[in-house]
């Protein structure tokens, strides 16, 4: 175990990039930016081009109890390099996407599908298997400087190439950037964690290696309900409110130069934020410490709307990163704690695939409400009262059953 601590810094900084390099910032995050030239391009309503994302986000939400079960059974990096290479592949046939509903959402599902195998949870997984006593820093790391440099990077690309190449080719450069840095970075640096002593008899990725709960006793906790009613909800409405700020906020008359301005501080600010997050997770012994957080995420979705001016719309970003920032990784660290490492992909799976369906199903309603001529507001207003329980249902959670218990990796 004597090069365990040196593979596991390696493993922190492969599943940060391969969360930069994820289905959220390489695709959701820039989907805002390109709505409007292609539903320009094919003459389709914007409620029918984001159909596009939401089938993403639910192909996502179905596949990730399937994705999580097979990192649980092969290994955590077998299934992110997999899915890292299929999903370059299939953002780069965006580029030769028809005038044809059926077959753009179909790509979409396949991107969908093929994303939750580099995912968060996927990630999350392992550093889990990897740390214990600084779990939640590093899970927040990995989570929040990868997604936030991902999610300021590319959609910044993206707007800027959009003018100059459209946006076929732009995904194009997205997906040439996850194959060509991506995936080599992560096949040199990603490991699994090596199998405790009680289990060396047991294949690398069994889940019997590690303690917890199965699935099945999982769903039958009320901590679990608790959480999946509350986390990942809540986490939902903020992923698909950050896809639709673009519009959200050129509709009000911002320019889309302030829109991305305030999408690159939300994400920045979420960087600085997970890893916090984490930090502060690590140090306590039940997570009722996150409430006010996520109550300052509903602050800042009241502010989004009404803010009149660009310096009010990044502090609103940044209120609403704190909401955001203690989602995902914290979701990830309080199922590793409240059910154990033994299942941990399968139960991830169930509930990130909750998340990823509320923020497709944000998405929908956000876009359906201004086809219908009502607006954004309306519908960005019904996330608050979400947030809002979101941090009330974190004051009923107990200890954790699966706390601290080593610190064998990281010293």
């Amino acid at each position: 175990m004597g090069d365990a601590p040196k593979n596991g810094a390696g493993v922190v900084v492969a599943s940060t990039l391969g969360n930069a390099f994820g289905v959220t910032p390489t695709v959701t995050a820039v989907f805002g930016v390109f709505l409007v030239a292609i539903a320009a391009e094919f003459g389709w309503p914007r409620a029918e081009v984001s159909g596009a994302l939401a089938a993403v986000s639910l192909a996502n939400m179905l596949a990730s109890p399937i994705a999580g079960r097979i990192a649980d059974r092969w290994g955590a990096r077998r299934a992110a390099l997999a899915g890292s290479l299929l999903l370059g592949l299939l953002i780069l046939s965006l580029d030769l996407a028809p005038a044809n509903v059926a077959v753009f959402y179909l790509q979409f599902i396949l991107i969908g599908v093929a994303g939750a195998l580099p995912s968060g949870m996927i990630y999350a997984k392992l550093i889990a298997e990897w740390f214990d006593n600084r779990r939640g820093l590093w899970i927040g790391i990995a989570g929040g400087v990868g997604n936030g440099i991902g999610a300021t990077f590319f959609p910044l690309l993206a707007g800027a190439l959009l003018p100059l190449i459209g946006w076929r080719h732009t995904f194009a450069v997205i997906a040439l950037v996850i194959l060509g840095l991506g995936l080599p970075i992560q096949w040199f640096l990603l490991r699994e964690a090596p199998v405790p002593a009680a289990a060396l008899g047991d294949a690398i990725g069994e889940s019997a290696a590690f303690e917890g709960l199965e699935v099945r006793a999982a769903l039958r906790t009320p901590v679990f309900w608790l959480l999946v009613t509350a986390m990942p909800i809540g986490g939902g409405c903020l992923i698909g409110l950050f896809s639709m700020i673009v519009p959200v906020l050129t509709t009000r008359g911002f320019s889309m130069d302030v829109a991305t301005m305030v999408i690159a501080v939300f994400a920045l600010a979420c960087t600085v934020w997970e890893p916090s997050v984490g930090f502060i997770l690590d140090k306590s012994k039940r997570p009722r410490i996150l409430t006010p957080f996520y109550w300052t995420g509903a602050a800042g979705v009241l502010l989004l709307l009404d803010a009149k001016t660009p310096s009010l719309l990044a502090i609103s970003g940044v209120m609403l990163a704190i909401g955001l920032g203690a989602e995902s990784s914290a979701l990830s660290f309080l199922l590793s704690r409240y059910f154990g490492r033994r299942a941990l992909g399968a139960i991830s799976g169930v509930a990130f695939g909750v998340m990823l369906g509320a923020g497709a199903l944000t998405m929908v309603l956000l876009n359906a409400g201004y086809d219908a001529g009502l607006g954004y507001r309306g519908a960005v207003s019904c996330l608050v009262p979400v947030l809002l329980w979101n941090g009330a249902a974190l004051l009923f959670l107990g200890g954790y059953p699966f706390g601290d218990t080593s610190s064998r990796r990281e010293s």
